[in-house]
């Protein structure tokens, strides 16, 4: 299932949002305010992986 934002998808799919809440309070905020376009877990985990590496 596709979701029109990463808040949609975290609202709206329990693993999505036990991942995000896995990662540092740091890596949540920058998704939050450049990933916004999240539309699914795969998506999530691949920007959070992004960020994870380039910080």
């Amino acid at each position: 299932m596709e979701f029109n934002s990463t808040l949609e998808l975290l609202q709206s799919d329990p693993k999505s949002k036990a991942y995000f809440d896995s990662l540092p309070q740091h890596i949540q905020q920058e998704l939050l305010d450049r990933y916004t376009g999240a539309k699914s877990l795969d998506e999530l985990r691949s920007f959070g992986d992004d960020l994870r590496t380039s910080m």
